[in-house]
Order: C-alpha cells, then structure tokens, then sequence
C-alpha cells in the first residue's frame, strides 16, 4: 500500500477547509441530495462528500456508506487531490497503490473509486465528491462530466455557506457593537465588506452556473435520442438542482444589492402598487384559487417604491407558495396609521408557522419548510425595512395562517 504523499499546498489547503467550518457538522439535506444524485448517476452503491484535513478524510455525505470518516494515510481522496481532473481506479486490486489497502481488504471492499476534486474559488482542492462500489466497473464520459457537475455544486454549497455564516456573524456583532459610535464605524466597514464579499461570491458563481446549466441542457438535447428513460430522468434532476441553485444565487445578489443600497424615499399609493404587483405575480400561478382582499382605503406610505414592491412581491408569493391544501388561499391586506408610523398588514389562511419558528424565519438560508424556496425572500424584506428605519414583524399560528406587518415610520 501507498500513502499519498502531502500536497505542496497544504497549508493553504488546510486554512481554506477551515475557513468553510464544514468539518464534523451535521448532515444536511443539500448535500445528501447531491450524493444521492452521484450514486444514481454513476450507478453505484455508495457515494461520499470527502474532505481531507490533516490527519482524516471525514465524510459530509456518506450516502451508502456508514462510516463517518477514516484514517487519511488509507483514504483513496487523499491520492485524487493530487489531480486536476476526474480520479478513476477501475480495480484497485491490480492497483499497487491499493491492492493490500485495509479499506480494499476489509469489510468496506472499495474495488472500484471514482473521485471528481473539490475545487474552491481560488484552485485549492478540499477534498472530493467520489462513487464506489464492490465490484469493477468504469464510468462513461458522459457519467464523468456529470459527476463533476456535481462536485462543483457541492463547492457552490460550501460558499454560500460561508457567505451566510459571515453574514450572520456580522450582525450578531452589530447588536453589541451599537453602545460606540467608534465600534459602530468599524462594523460599517466590515458590513461593506461583507456586502462585497456576497454580491462578489454570488455574481462569480453564476456565471459558471450558468455555463454548466446550458452545456448540461445542451448535452441532454444532444443525447436525448441515445439516452435510456432513467439517465433522461438523471439529467432532469441534475438541471432541477441548477435551476434552484440559480434561483439561489439570484436572491442572494438581490439581498446584497438592498444591503448596498443607498435609498431615496417619496409617497406610494398602496393601491395601486398592490394591484399591480398582484396582477404580475398571479399570471405565474392559473391554477391557484385565491382571493384578494384590499380593505380600502389604504394608507400612502413614505418608502423607497422598488424596495417596498420586492418586500409586496416577496410576502405574496410566499402566500402562495405555503398555501394550505385543505382550503382556497384568500390574502388580506389593510393599513393602519399611527402618530408615528403606518403599517401594512398582510395576512393569508394558509399552513402558517410554528412559533419555535418564527425566530428564525427572517435569517439568511433558513428554510422553515426545506425543500422549498431558497431561505432568503424574508431576509430581503428584513434588510429592506431596515433601510427604512422601520421593522417586520410576524404573527402566525400552524395551520390557521399567518400575518406580516411592515411598520414605516412617518418622516
């Protein structure tokens, strides 16, 4: 057997693993679903998210597999950092490298390993998204370019969240921070970095997204007559996943732009504003029962209008998209004024959200329901009222509905 030697890089490759504080964290849907998505491609019985840091390859994702880590001096990842491009052992047994390695020899009986580099940003390679099985085998091409495909979304993964962790560790700061106008100065700065830092990580990402969703639909169209019903199947779930992750990144650089934003504010005739933004959104969804209820006459508000209409946009649509299944959706919408402020209510029937809940619902990435939306809409208009000086506020019970209620402050 043969250890892989130390990459030439491995401090910088150590530090960067551990900026991404992913190491013995808990399993997570998004990169379950990508290993998942790996063993159903390449057709194997196990496929793993492997990180090497100095001593261990530990397993993000072990879909098939029920170890959480091994010894790196064993790890088969250890030797594919080494490689820029896809790393294949197509029978490790005739392998001089692996032939006696324990994890061929024993229990695991790694025969074959295919390995695409988990690559960051900057050319340092973390670790790998790898496929085995217990018998010999050999990807084909198309298989291995979407395999790495998918190596790259688990790179995507582990930026954004950085980026949101970042993000959330500034703001904590902030709240202690606000007793000192020199502390405060400094946190500006650092939340300009921060902003950067987003809208940079979000813009360079997608456009290489973009590029791997169109080569990825190019690929399906131009195989579509040699592809079996199941490898059709592979590819949809493959550009459902790059059509979230778009989604994901397109809110993230929204969020950054009205962090950015210096605004400028005027009076906005709610009625007219609503029913225009309603009857925008409603096309989207024909098929949905709604009813729309504006207790007139509402109150104008001063506020910045693109703002206040993305805030509209994003508590509607959720409307809809958490709509209840036991009933038709009716939203209901009224202002209240006040010596100080006007507030806009808007409130729905539909599933609601529990109280334990309702803390966390305005946090980046947080998904109450997972599996649907990207975790930042509410973020968005969290981060808007606040260019408003003004606040968001959630009343909800499960299962009866919820109500949201943006407070502008009268200038």
């Amino acid at each position: 057997m043969k250890s892989a030697a130390i990459p030439n890089n491995e401090l910088a490759r150590l530090n960067a693993l551990d900026e991404y504080n992913i190491l013995d964290t808990l399993a997570e849907q998004a990169y379950d679903q990508l290993t998942d998505l790996a063993s159903s491609v390449c057709g194997t019985p196990i496929a793993l998210i492997s990180l090497i840091d100095e001593k261990r390859q530990w397993f993000k994702s072990h879909h098939g597999l029920d170890a959480q880590e091994t010894p790196r001096e064993i790890a088969f990842c250890a030797h594919a950092i080494h490689h820029d491009e896809l790393f294949e052992i197509q029978d490790s047994r005739k392998d001089e490298r692996f032939h006696d390695n324990p994890l061929v020899t024993g229990p695991t009986q790694v025969i074959f390993y295919a390995g695409a580099p988990l690559v960051t940003p900057s050319g340092l390679r973390l670790g790998t998204l790898c496929v085995i099985d217990n018998k010999p085998s050999s990807l084909t091409a198309l298989q291995k370019k979407q395999l790495i495909i998918i190596a790259q979304q688990v790179v995507t993964q582990l930026e954004l969240r950085k980026a949101g962790r970042i993000q959330h560790d500034l703001l904590a700061q902030s709240r202690s921070l606000e007793q000192s106008l020199l502390l405060t100065k400094s946190l500006e700065v650092k939340n300009k970095e921060l902003e950067q830092f987003v809208y940079t990580v979000s813009h360079d990402l997608k456009s290489p997204l973009v590029t791997i969703n169109g080569f990825t639909s190019m690929l399906a169209k131009e195989l579509s007559a040699h592809t079996t019903e199941k490898q059709k199947h592979r590819f949809e779930r493959i550009l459902e996943n790059l059509t979230h992750m778009g989604d994901l990144l397109t809110n993230l650089l929204e969020l950054s732009r009205v962090m950015k934003a210096e605004i400028s504010k005027a009076p906005i005739d709610l009625t007219t504003l609503i029913e225009q933004n309603w009857q925008r959104l409603i096309t989207g969804y024909k098929e949905v029962e709604v009813e729309l209820v504006l207790t007139k006459p509402l109150h104008a508000i001063g506020a910045n209008q693109t703002l206040l209409s993305q805030c509209i946009d994003n508590l509607l649509s959720n409307a809809i998209r958490y709509r209840s299944a036991e009933r038709d959706l009716t939203l209901k919408i009224h202002t209240e004024e006040l010596e100080a402020s006007v507030s806009l209510f808007i409130s729905d029937n539909g599933i609601g959200i529990a109280k334990s809940d309702q803390k966390r619902a305005f946090n980046v990435f947080e998904q109450i329901n997972p599996g649907q939306g990207t975790g930042i809409g509410l973020s968005l208009v969290k981060a808007a009222m606040e260019k408003h000086n003004g606040l968001v506020s959630l009343v909800s019970e499960l299962g009866q509905g919820s109500c949201f209620e943006l407070r502008f402050p009268k200038t």
